[in-house]
């Protein structure tokens, strides 16, 4: 007996397509296939399923055994580099192997510590100072030297040249990166400054120049100021600097003086001390522009710019001896006079001692002028000072103007040549 098929309920067959569209079937349509076959396919399915969910257990724990065998094999350490640190994994034994397994290569003057075949463990601290190069310019002098220090004042420590007092191209705060930087210095220097009439000022500043070190005295200038040395000079320690402030004026004058010059022509047959004027000079007039250079407030120079003349002024001539006198003058004879200059003056008619008296015969520059003499009595001949003694022998009636000599050595010729003199005068008169 045939038994009667039942009719599967929506329920179970709307389970069975969900189960065939997993399976990337299509659902069967109402009659399309025998609703035993579909239950055949949705048992193939679950069985399936349960195995690719065996199979992912197994890639799971296969995975947490490698994570945990790869902890175990691996050494968890803490890598500084310039100051930043980082934690990683590594299974390298040596600090070297290490840096190798980050990529980080060393250059010649980078530092690291541990050295690099310190041992590595679990824990480990490898800390890493990358060399950049400090380019330094001090006061011109160009030097190079390698810091690991990432800012300019830590670098100059580092080289052991704070620099305290000097004034830097860049902050002391400034970073330095891995390329370096290029820092220019000024040293303090003592520097002295004359500041026009002022007094002197004795500073210790940061100046490679004179012009850096007016700027630090705050003093300024302009293009007809004098600055001595130039602005341009390199200054040192012990630098002198003098600032003269120079006005200059200008002034239309009319009916102005207008000085004559003077020509000065020279004569050998002259003594040095001899002058004598050939054409007297006179000032003349003109309308003028003058031109007055102050230093520092005191008037220097006065120039005539422009002009137009009232009245030529005339030039006055000199002539200047340019023979040098002797220093010596023993022309003698036999005479009293003679006589009496070696008693005076040893002989020499071109003695100056300093005493007032002057000459063979120790002439006072008063009694020598008062009887016609001109010049110095000692730059006179022998023959021009017996001319004038002769006057002044005449006038007192006797030798009574060189009374210490008379009176000794010289008294027989003396007395002779009174008596002499005496009776030729006599006789003459009458």
């Amino acid at each position: 007996m045939t038994q009667a098929y039942e009719r599967p309920g929506a329920d179970s067959r709307a389970a069975t397509r969900r189960a065939l569209d997993e399976l990337g079937q299509a659902a069967p349509q109402p009659g399309e296939y025998e609703h035993g076959r579909c239950v055949t396919h949705a048992i193939r399915f679950l069985n399936r399923k349960r195995t690719i969910g065996v199979l992912v257990a197994v890639i799971v724990a296969a995975l947490a055994a490698t994570g945990i065998g790869y902890v175990a094999m691996t050494n968890q350490v803490t890598l500084s580099l310039d100051g930043q640190a980082t934690t990683v994994r590594t299974m390298g034994d040596t600090v070297g192997e290490v840096l190798d397994s980050q990529d980080i290569t060393l250059g010649e003057h980078d530092v690291v510590a541990p050295d690099l075949d310190a041992a590595v463990t679990d824990g480990t601290r490898i800390a890493v100072r990358f060399a950049r190069p400090l380019d330094l310019t001090v006061d011109g002098q160009e030097q190079r030297h390698w810091v690991t220090a990432t800012d300019v004042a830590t670098a100059l420590e580092q080289i052991g040249r704070r620099y305290d007092s000097a004034a830097l191209s860049v902050s002391r705060s400034a970073r330095i990166d891995r390329d370096g930087i290029d820092l220019d210095v000024i040293t303090a220097k003592r520097i002295t400054l004359v500041d026009g009439e002022e007094a002197k000022i004795t500073r210790s500043i940061p100046a490679l120049t004179v012009s850096q070190a007016l700027d630090s005295f705050g003093v300024r200038i302009d293009g007809d100021d004098i600055v001595e040395p130039g602005l341009g000079t390199v200054v040192e320690s012990g630098a002198k600097i003098k600032v003269t402030y120079v006005r200059i004026a200008t002034k239309r004058v009319k009916n102005a003086v207008w000085e004559h010059r003077t020509i000065k022509r020279t004569d050998d047959a002259m003594y040095t001390d001899e002058s004598k004027t050939l054409q007297a000079g006179a000032d003349g007039r003109r309308n003028a522009v003058i031109k007055r250079v102050f230093h520092n407030g005191k008037l220097v120079d006065t120039q005539v710019r422009t002009a137009k003349a009232i009245q030529r002024p005339v030039a006055e001539i000199i002539v200047v001896g340019t023979k040098k006198r002797p220093s010596t003058n023993y022309a003698g004879g036999n005479t009293v006079w003679d006589a009496l200059a070696r008693c005076e003056s040893g002989g020499n008619w071109a003695i100056n001692t300093g005493n007032g008296y002057y000459g063979g015969l120790q002439f006072s520059l008063g009694t020598w002028r008062a009887y016609g003499g001109t010049g110095m009595p000692h730059h006179a001949s022998r023959e021009t000072q017996i001319a004038i003694a002769t006057k002044v022998r005449n006038a007192a009636g006797g030798y009574g103007a060189w009374p210490g000599c008379a009176a000794n050595g010289v008294a027989a010729l003396v007395a002779g040549h009174i008596c002499h003199w005496t009776c030729d005068s006599l006789s003459n008169v009458s």
